[in-house]
């Protein structure tokens, strides 16, 4: 007798290729705090300390925008790198411990300084405090311009504030969701220093047992997208989701951020979809799989007892919003998750499976067969912030890939972009950024294997603008 089971849920992985990173040369790589500030500073040129302090503020400007805060039940947690690639939004509060952690990474100290209904930060450098404030979309230059402003020197002479524009020292993008510079003084005049706090609020301020580097199984692929499916978030969310509350303000004037983010519309959650279906007969697809009472013959997980087992571990960098299990099998069958890496299981029931993973990194699943296990299959909708991906450009586009040590003996790995080229019908210095007047060519899609690490290879990218990106994929597989 055989039977065939399909079940709903969410995942986590181990194995493979370690550290599958992708990067290149016009993006920054989010997969550390360092990696973070390096390629800020490398891509903004920044040499002096303001202007390596904007380069981290721009960068935020960019990967963050204004929603609800990201919360996770305990034992879990949100730190900077997880608000950065898992979510991509949050308050003042968590926008503001994600600036500080890359300022201390910087090797510059900081303190909160809280306002009526706001929380912000300063950073110590030259001798002196300097407020940038990543969530208000603000920073100022001093009258004479030769440093940016603390809030000691905004509350006592409020025209740095409210002259800064017509005096040509404001953020580029200053107030772009439409505070008012009234009461940005207002707020500096009322601040109470908090010191030096090690998180604030729902964010530690540093992550906690998560890493963003993305570990793939042999037979494992993960594809990134740059859209979200309706509803595809995992936090509870107001009304309208995970969607920036402010439109398109942030980014519709922005000669820097407009031509990345204007095809895509306000910004949001984002999704992808992660599958691991090793082949049994290959032998590199076995090597993640731990076998209990049971052993491998001819392509097939033959029980040695009445109670064979086969084990499957799933570790992402990012958040399951809902996903499937599918395994074939001769005999009876069932199905355990745990989600504290083996220490304790329970056996999954279909109307329960989605309480069970959603909102996890890492889940293990145990098939228990009393006579074959012939095919195992699963698959995820995954949450992730699209503003960190490693976009493309027009023009010359140099991808690196990288791993931690060699790649498994008998395997390929593939690294898959796909997009729609964009040109400008009416370029122009003062277009909005809204997605009008763009022309697309068809969907280009362009995929790479290698065998060795490190990996470079060319894209080039046609249009007058960067590309609507759609997808970007990599995946591990037998040769």
């Amino acid at each position: 007798m055989s039977g065939f089971v399909l079940m709903a849920w969410c995942a986590a992985a181990l194995g493979g290729i370690e550290d599958f990173k992708v990067t290149t040369e016009h993006t920054v790589d989010a997969s550390s705090l360092e990696s973070i500030v390096k390629d800020a500073f490398r891509l903004s040129g920044a040499k002096t300390n303001d202007e390596k302090a904007i380069a981290i503020y721009e960068y935020l400007h960019q990967a963050i925008f204004h929603r609800a805060c990201p919360v996770e039940n305990k034992p879990q947690t949100v730190g900077p790198l997880k608000v950065l690639n898992v979510y991509g939004w949050g308050l003042c509060g968590s926008q503001h411990t994600v600036l500080k952690a890359l300022y201390e990474t910087a090797g510059w100290k900081c303190r909160y300084l809280g306002w009526p209904g706001h929380s912000t930060i300063e950073v110590f450098y030259d001798g002196r405090w300097h407020y940038l404030d990543v969530f208000l979309k603000c920073y100022y230059w001093s009258k004479d311009k030769t440093h940016v402003a603390s809030q000691e020197e905004i509350a006592n002479d409020p025209s740095i504030v409210m002259d800064a524009v017509k005096e040509g020292r404001a953020a580029p993008q200053n107030l772009c969701c439409g505070d008012a510079p009234e009461d940005v003084v207002k707020g500096c005049q009322a601040r109470k220093d908090y010191g030096d706090s090690k998180g604030w609020a729902n964010v530690t301020w540093r992550d906690e047992d998560y890493s963003p580097r993305l570990n793939l199984p042999v037979g494992a692929s993960l594809e990134l997208g740059w859209e979200g499916a309706p509803n595809g978030y995992v936090v509870n969310m107001p009304a309208g989701g995970a969607v920036h509350t402010c439109g398109f303000k942030d980014f519709v004037n922005d000669h820097k951020l407009g031509p990345i983010f204007e095809h895509y519309g306000p910004r949001s959650w984002s999704n992808g979809w992660f599958e691991y279906a090793p082949e049994f007969a290959r032998v590199a697809d076995r090597q993640d799989i731990v076998l209990e009472n049971a052993h491998l013959d001819g392509g097939r997980l033959v029980a040695d007892r009445a109670d064979g087992r086969a084990i499957f571990k799933i570790k992402l960098p990012y958040v399951m919003e809902s996903a499937s299990v599918a395994f074939e099998y001769d005999g009876a069958g069932k199905l355990s998750v745990s989600d504290d890496r083996g220490r304790t299981w329970k056996t999954v029931q279909l109307a329960d499976f989605s309480k069970v993973v959603r909102q996890k990194y890492e889940i293990w699943m145990r098939t228990e067969f009393t006579r074959e296990l012939r095919r195992f299959r699963f698959t995820a909708t995954i949450e992730h912030n699209r503003g960190v991906l490693p976009y493309l450009v027009n023009g010359k586009n140099r991808i690196t890939v990288t791993t931690n040590g060699p790649m498994p003996e008998g395997t390929v790995g593939v690294v898959r972009f796909s997009y729609l080229e964009a040109t400008v019908q009416k370029p122009n210095a003062e277009r909005p950024f809204n997605g009008h007047g763009l022309l697309y060519s068809r969907i280009k899609t362009v995929a790479k294997e290698f065998s060795n690490s490190p990996f470079s290879f060319d894209l080039d990218v046609g249009g007058n603008t960067p590309p609507k990106m759609i997808t970007f994929e990599r995946s591990v597989r037998s040769r």
